[in-house]
């Protein structure tokens, strides 16, 4: 047997034994909901917009619809933000799953797209308790894994990704929109389960003082320098990065159907095997030594080369030339964008301290939510006015402008030294 190959099988050994060792406790109970959730959004997820445009909507009521449901999460997410450093993690993450829940019927009876608009407003800011969700796995994991623990979740979320949305590609293809609404219906019934798994299973992990509910707020005064650092992070994360992706998030789907022209199971078997490529990277890197710091940057930076190449495709004929360049930047970006997201996420966990995480990370999805309501109109002026192409360019220099500012407080010198 070659040598690298054995080399390579040590490190995947290496890999298990370190997911043995994070999928302890609340961060396994919370591996096991959230690749739940994944397993029926994945089969839906990648053909909402599609499902959207079915029931009425144009392209600027889709991203219309987006921008309205990230300013409900918007709303909601600093209160969530507030009770999870009140109440403590689990108590606001079993009522934030059962009006989840709910909203999931809800999508299965929509009748046109203003009603399908509403439900969707209901949903997102039924996930204020996405503070709570990220606090309690901040709280869980042991100093030193943070950047594997969540590389680690991000796998187990991804599986799913390696065969439903075939399986949504070809019901959407043979059944239409009715498919999308029994794939609500079985989400509806996985989030059952889910909300039964975590009011048995989840374990509280901050018990909050005596404190005036008001207080939480005028607190955060004295954590000004710990603030400061994570706020250079939600300037990128929240402002800039947003309006990169903004394309991307909102009208991938219908790029590749309706102006490539690709069949709907096309997309789905492109996804899944960008969730292949996802999965296998990050199994390797959690059995090897890395420089977080180093990753983000370079992540960021391999991703808005991406956007450009997204573009590719409406300029050249072939078909099968259109499905190699789509398949490999999908690949590439849907690598690189894990590990992104694993990587900030992990710098953030060793700047937060455990009593200031809910308002934080409440602080952070706030401003995600309004960096994602602000880049979805930006998304619909580029898309409409330049063209599904040009926008994808435009994107890509927004992109590299992003990350250029990333490595301003990462790369040069550790932010959570600094």
């Amino acid at each position: 047997m070659p040598s690298g190959f054995k080399k390579q099988l040590g490190v995947l050994r290496d890999s298990f034994r370190e997911l043995r060792e994070v999928f302890k406790g609340n961060v396994g109970v919370m591996a096991l909901s959230w690749f739940l959730f994944s397993l029926t959004g994945s089969l839906i997820n990648p053909f909402f917009a599609k499902y959207a445009k079915d029931l009425g909507a144009g392209d600027y009521e889709i991203a219309l619809m987006r921008s309205l449901g990230s300013l409900a999460l918007a709303l909601s997410i600093i209160p969530g933000g507030l009770l999870t450093d009140y109440l403590g993690r689990v108590r606001i993450i079993i009522i934030g799953t059962g009006m989840v829940t709910a909203a999931q019927f809800l999508y299965a009876t929509s009748p046109d797209w203003r009603w399908l608009t509403i439900v969707y407003v209901f949903d997102s800011a039924s996930h204020f308790y996405q503070p709570a969700l990220t606090a309690i796995v901040m709280d869980s994991l042991s100093r030193g894994r943070e950047f594997k623990g969540f590389l680690a979740l991000n796998i187990v979320t991804s599986t799913p990704g390696l065969f439903m949305p075939i399986i949504g590609g070809f019901l959407y293809e043979f059944v239409g929109s009715l498919g999308i609404r029994y794939g609500f219906l079985v989400q509806g019934m996985v989030s059952l389960v889910v909300l039964v798994l975590r009011v048995k299973s989840l374990r509280e992990t901050f018990k909050p003082r005596d404190r005036d509910f008001s207080g939480l707020i005028f607190e955060l005064a004295g954590y000004r320098g710990v603030l400061s650092k994570a706020l250079k992070l939600y300037v990128y994360t929240s402002i800039l990065w947003q309006v990169s992706m903004g394309v991307v998030n909102t009208y991938m789907a219908l790029y590749v159907i309706d102006v490539l022209g690709l069949k709907p199971h096309y997309w789905g078997l492109i996804s899944s095997i960008s969730t292949l490529g996802s999965i296998v990277s990050s199994l390797l890197l959690i059995g090897s030594k890395i420089s977080v710091e180093k990753y983000t940057f370079a992540s960021s930076l391999i991703l808005s080369t991406c956007l450009f190449l997204y573009a590719v495709p409406s300029y050249i004929q072939s078909v099968l030339a259109s499905l190699t360049t789509l398949l490999i930047t999908s690949v590439v970006s849907s690598v690189f964008s894990n590990i992104l997201s694993s990587s900030l996420s992990a710098i953030l966990t060793r700047i937060l301290p455990i009593e200031l995480r809910g308002r934080a990370v409440g602080i952070q999805r706030l401003l995600d939510n309004l960096g994602a309501s602000m880049s979805s109109q930006i998304a619909a002026l580029l898309y409409t006015s330049l063209g599904p192409a040009r926008s994808l360019i435009a994107s890509g220099l927004i992109g590299i402008g992003s990350s250029l500012y990333l490595y301003t407080i990462v790369s040069r010198r550790s932010i959570v030294s600094s």
